[in-house]
């Protein structure tokens, strides 16, 4: 049977660490501070702002929201993150995706100030991270699949890893962060031929897809690693990229869905904000 990887734990963890280092920044008077920016009122984005901003204020970190209409332009919104990148008080923005057709992803994430992109959104980050660069930002579910594997105490050097899924918010940032760590890394991806060609030959293998039940047995060699970066609902229940009930018996240790990964992302929000305090301000 597989270890459990805990992200309720990790995220526990992280969020203490979190807090001792905000309280430090609010005894030398600066108070670190995050403000989430919206465009309209879509539900999951509503609910990752809620979740959010609570952990905030677990952490001794103030938070607060600048929420634009629906029908906003992309001028509107540049308009707004540019007020956030002078005001002093504020030291981590985070804008909620997705954002609606008629916005460019790209043109807004570019006038970020990269110092307080704490999910990355600006590809100065990305540049940051490919130099590995200690000042750049992370977007939040790679940094919070790192953030596990660290606590776990898993030396990457040398390790075969393989990250299933491209994209440039979760796929790509994870594959340049193992690379990073040492680890020699396979990022698949939908016109990849066979994923179990890369994966068979793994000692980690971190899924994010969104595709429900796509890696089974079939996928996992016995002993590996399973990093499950996928949700969504199947049959009423919360599940992941990997169908943990028939992987869980050949894997070594597995991150459970809900309470794994997820469970983190938050934390790693609130520890960059944090990070980003120490940019701004140089304490």
């Amino acid at each position: 049977m597989a270890k459990i990887l805990d992200g309720k734990e990790v995220g526990k963890a992280l969020k203490e660490r979190v807090k001792e280092s905000a309280e430090q920044y609010r005894e030398k008077g600066v108070t670190p501070k995050l403000v989430v920016l919206r465009v309209g009122e879509e539900k999951s984005s509503v609910a990752y702002e809620n979740a959010a901003k609570k952990v905030m204020e677990s952490v001794s970190i103030d938070s607060d929201s600048v929420t634009l209409s629906e029908d906003s332009t992309t001028e509107d919104v540049i308009e707004a993150i540019e007020k956030l990148n002078k005001d002093d008080s504020v030291h981590g923005v985070i804008m909620m995706q997705p954002l609606p057709e008629q916005i460019s992803r790209s043109e807004v994430s570019e006038k970020l100030d990269p110092r307080k992109d704490v999910d990355a959104l600006n590809p100065v980050n990305m540049g940051k991270l490919v130099e590995g660069n200690e000042e750049a930002m992370a977007p939040s579910t790679p940094a919070a699949v790192m953030e596990i594997l660290k606590y776990y105490d898993y030396d990457l050097e040398g390790v075969e890893a393989t990250v299933i899924g491209s994209s440039p918010v979760v796929g790509k940032p994870m594959s340049i962060m193992l690379l990073n760590a040492g680890a020699t890394v396979a990022n698949t991806h939908g016109k990849t031929k066979d994923n179990r060609l890369h994966t068979m030959k793994s000692d980690i293998i971190v899924s994010a897809t969104g595709a429900l039940h796509l890696v089974d047995d079939s996928y996992i060699p016995e002993g590996a690693t399973v990093i499950d970066v996928g949700y969504g609902y199947k049959d009423g229940k919360p599940t992941g990229d990997v169908n943990y009930d028939v992987v869980e018996s050949i894997a070594g240790a597995i991150t459970p869905v809900p309470g794994g990964v997820g469970s983190v992302t938050t934390a790693v929000l609130a520890s960059q904000v944090v990070k980003a305090v120490g940019l701004l301000t140089g304490k």
